[in-house]
């Protein structure tokens, strides 16, 4: 049995085939075909993931049994209805795909099914979980606009404030300056706004590849940069924190845990694992989830719809053959 799984996201949409058993036959990124891009983009990006990704496995398209997909944005109705018009000129029966948002991937990738709460620290954020009695919530995932606090958008976004603040003295300094004007390849703070507002256009997925040069900071020793990212840790847990007291799951032992790149920071995934054991003092902790690991969301989901059982042992045997 052949299986096709998917994690569409801002960043890049990963396509990953494997058998029943997870063992994992090739995988193919390709551009990001997050659901606010233009639909011409997302259709590219997602025939040449899943055609890249058939190629390398040396599998025919006829040959998938099922195509299980994680999906961002899909945050209304209109949202999925364009989803299922993408699939649609991708050219794929409707009847072999199984769609999910990105946010209820994270929540099976992390707890199997079982009662607990996800949440995505990735260029945006969102928390989703469910409890012993099927009650489902969201938090979190308000756009980078709006929210994502603690997404390594947020994250940039501080620090360019924090990089401001310095330079006009209502701030401590900080090295990120340096940092961020060598990142950019300019020598005063106010060019780093031609670069921002004209050159990125204020592109989101852009400007979320500061919070790497944050954690470098703070690997440093710089203060602010290490505030910026235990703030951070402290945002995820919040999203965990807000689904678990609404639910009344704060006395039950859940599992929850987080994926994203955003965990890569040694700073970051402290500050959230405290604010979590200080919290939900029964909470059994998984993850973080990074790299391409998050695929095990819609490999899992696939799992399950065609009966098949989910263990140790083939999740394992995915991670491996992802190499991760």
């Amino acid at each position: 049995m052949i299986i096709l799984c998917m994690d569409i996201g801002k960043t890049k949409t990963l396509a990953v085939s494997l058998n029943e058993s997870g063992k994992v036959f090739g995988k193919f990124i390709a551009g990001p075909s997050g659901m606010w891009l233009k639909e011409e983009i997302i259709v590219k990006n997602v025939r040449e993931a899943i055609e890249g990704c058939l190629k390398i496995s040396n599998i025919q398209f006829k040959d998938v049994r099922l195509i299980s997909i994680s999906w961002a944005d899909l945050d209304t109705p209109k949202d999925w209805e364009n989803a299922w018009k993408v699939i649609e000129k991708v050219g794929i029966e409707k009847d072999k795909v199984l769609i999910e948002h990105d946010a209820v991937a994270a929540y099976y990738a992390i707890t199997w099914g079982e009662p607990g709460v996800a949440v995505i620290g990735g260029t945006g954020s969102i928390a989703y979980g469910v409890n012993r009695y099927g009650e489902r919530m969201r938090s979190s995932g308000w756009g980078w606009l709006i929210g994502d606090e603690g997404s390594a958008y947020w994250i940039a976004v501080k620090a360019l404030n924090a990089v401001s603040r310095a330079h006009d003295g209502r701030g401590r300094e900080t090295i990120l300056s340096k940092m961020i004007m060598e990142y950019f390849g300019v020598r005063e703070e106010l060019e780093i706004l031609h670069k921002i507002y004209k050159e990125l256009e204020g592109d989101p997925t852009e400007i979320s590849r500061i919070a790497k040069i944050v954690d470098k900071a703070a690997s440093a020793g710089d203060r602010v940069a290490i505030e910026i990212l235990e703030d951070a840790g402290r945002e995820l847990a919040s999203a965990i924190l807000c689904i678990v007291r609404k639910l009344n799951m704060a006395d039950d032992r859940i599992i929850v845990g987080g994926l994203g790149g955003v965990f890569r920071s040694n700073t970051v995934r402290e500050s959230f694992i405290k604010a979590i054991r200080e919290n939900i003092p029964n909470a059994i902790l998984k993850g973080p989830l990074v790299g391409d690991q998050p695929i095990l969301g819609p490999v899992i989901i696939a799992f399950r719809r065609l009966g098949l059982t989910v263990s140790e042992k083939n999740v394992r045997a995915v991670l491996d053959g992802l190499g991760e």
